[in-house]
């Protein structure tokens, strides 16, 4: 009879043993699995719609990807900064957004602490001019005249010197583009007019906006006007649903330079 005990006791022993052996190989086995998970997770790339986890890609290649799907967008603003521009600048960092601001010396003389928000959250500036004036309609020294003044605004405010130069009304001829050399700026035009000048109504804007928009486009807007600011709100939170990347007017070139040239390579 004891010696029935003892081996009912060693069964159970022994049981116990083998459940314990198979909960170790089910938590080990789990692991391994959360584990994988998290490295799948880490590396998935904007193409499966994350468009948040880029960190363990490199980040240029990211964007020529990116370019190549014809998913870059770079967001401008002329004419600011106006009272609405800190309310944009805080809205889009809290959308992860740079966008390029072409802004106009008389607007940027009495906001300079705005021109610095613009700066400090991660926008690029550019140069408009500073009273809007028809650049083919002025002399070589009234143009470097608006160019310079609103230069040094920009830069008393940022200790940054503007390589960008968005010519009021788009209106260029060769006479102007020289003296935009010598002043070592590069003009930039866009492929998307928002006209939100015209139409100053957010609804009618955002529509205008998703109908023209193609991809790799540089998008004019104005920050001048409450109806663009919520428009180009809602234009971001639509792209950015649809996996596209925003980036300034600067990077959006340097990446199609580098896809061209890795091409002809």
């Amino acid at each position: 009879m004891k010696t029935i005990i003892i081996s009912k006791k060693v069964t159970i022993f022994i049981i116990s043993i083998i459940l314990l052996l198979f909960f170790i190989l089910y938590c080990h086995i789990s692991i391994k699995k959360n584990e994988i998970a998290k490295v799948k997770d880490d590396i998935l790339i904007v193409n499966d719609c994350d468009c948040e986890d880029t960190e363990k890609i490199e980040y240029e290649e990211f964007l020529k990807e990116k370019y190549n799907e014809k998913k870059l967008i770079a967001l401008t603003f002329d004419d600011g900064p106006s009272k609405y521009t800190e309310l944009l600048v805080n809205e889009l960092s809290k959308r992860d957004v740079k966008a390029t601001f072409f802004i106009l010396g008389e607007n940027a003389i009495n906001r300079q602490d705005t021109l610095k928000i613009i700066y400090d959250a991660g926008n690029e500036i550019g140069i408009h001019s500073y009273k809007h004036k028809l650049f083919t309609k002025l002399k070589d020294d009234e143009i470097v005249e608006q160019i310079s003044t609103t230069k040094d605004i920009i830069y008393n405010s940022t200790n940054t010197t503007p390589t960008l130069m968005r010519v009021p009304y788009g209106s260029i001829n060769s006479r102007v583009s020289s003296v935009l050399k010598k002043e070592k700026l590069n003009n930039v035009l866009w492929s998307v007019d928002s006209k939100d000048w015209k139409f100053k109504n957010a609804t009618k804007t955002y529509n205008y906006v998703m109908k023209n928009v193609k991809g790799n486009d540089i998008i004019l807007m104005h920050d001048i006007f409450k109806p663009s600011v919520d428009a180009a709100l809602r234009i971001v939170d639509k792209l950015q649903s649809d996996c596209y990347v925003f980036v300034t007017v600067s990077e959006l070139e340097n990446i199609k330079n580098s896809v061209k040239s890795n091409k002809t390579d």
